[in-house]
């Protein structure tokens, strides 16, 4: 896969689908995991596990990683890294945002992925507070500038857009990288999950409910029996694009595959995740509280059961899975 983007592509479109065909074939390691059993994806690696070593070889190893996985998912979502510096410096010379906001993100960096060392390690509280506020400022520039009849829908801020990014910075090799993503992902990838009203994000929790109901109606059915429509349980996982979720190595190998094959699949992947867990969620006596905190997951036995969900998809339902993340107007019925 190295040897692929270090070159550049003849054809674009061609490229593209190759690339997607690597990820997954291939897939992109996952930094400081190789004590644990390569997976069926070839040197697609797994785990949570912490590398005690921390030798400087291992150093640059999670430094390349980290590297390849940035530009692959810069490629795959158009998203150029041309004077990245420049314009993250330019957003950050602005200091902090309207104090409204500020306090809004700060009441949220502190309890970004608390309970993960392995996050909080290598990703500093500063790191989220300075993203998220030039995040602010972008939007702000953009309101004052649109004119007249113009609307710009995203939020400067809303609770979970500090989930969002953290996989981004835990996994760019520089904060100005991480930025780049994290607008792409905000302004064009799912605008519609990050207006006010979160319109897009809710659409996402009833989807989740209309997949269920056609993929396990007997869990759907329990579900609904004991008041746990989705959008209780779950639009945590639809809003983060499952970064919420542990492990986040295995948060990154899902936005791996989603980055190259789309984001409308963390409904299915999510739905997967309360597929694998159904006898536990019959057996338990409280399944809120385990649905509040899914249990840690394997990407790859996720990526396949969702996977194998889409041919179950009617294709009108199918379609709105596609575009409820970039069109905040569309109804879908409860």
């Amino acid at each position: 896969m190295e040897k692929f983007i270090s070159h550049p592509p003849l054809l674009v479109h061609t490229s593209l689908s190759q690339l997607r065909y690597l990820i997954l074939s291939e897939g992109i390691p996952v930094a400081g995991n190789d004590k644990r059993k390569r997976s069926k994806r070839g040197n697609l690696s797994g785990g949570d596990e912490v590398d005690s070593g921390g030798s400087e070889a291992d150093t640059h190893s999670q430094q390349s990683i980290k590297r390849l996985r940035c530009y692959v998912w810069s490629i795959l979502s158009r998203t150029s890294m041309e004077r990245c510096s420049q314009k993250y410096l330019a957003l950050l010379q602005l200091g902090p945002p309207e104090t409204h906001i500020l306090q809004k993100i700060k009441n949220d960096t502190s309890r970004t992925l608390q309970t993960d060392p392995k996050f909080r390690a290598q990703v500093s509280e500063d790191a989220l507070l300075r993203c998220l506020s030039c995040f602010a400022w972008e939007i702000e520039r953009k309101k004052r500038q649109a004119g007249e009849g113009d609307t710009v829908d995203v939020s400067a801020y809303v609770q979970g857009m500090n989930v969002l990014l953290a996989p981004l910075l835990y996994s760019c090799p520089s904060e100005a990288m991480a930025y780049q993503l994290f607008s792409t992902m905000c302004k064009r990838i799912i605008p519609a999950y990050l207006t006010r009203s979160l319109a897009g994000a809710q659409n996402g929790a009833r989807l989740l409910d209309a997949c269920l109901r056609i993929v396990d109606p007997k869990l759907s059915k329990y579900l609904g029996d004991n008041l746990l429509p989705a959008e209780i349980y779950g639009m945590p996982s639809i809003l983060t694009l499952s970064s919420c979720n542990k492990p986040l190595d295995q948060v990154c190998r899902l936005w791996d595959f989603m980055f190259a094959y789309g984001f409308h699949m963390n409904v299915l992947f999510v739905v997967a995740q309360l597929v694998s867990i159904r006898s536990k969620i019959f057996e338990s006596e409280s399944p809120m509280n385990m649905l509040r905190q899914l249990p840690e997951f394997d990407a790859d036995e996720i990526i396949r059961l969702g996977v194998g969900f889409v041919a179950k998809i009617p294709p009108d339902l199918y379609d709105l899975l596609i575009r409820h993340l970039t069109d905040p107007d569309i109804v879908i019925a409860e």
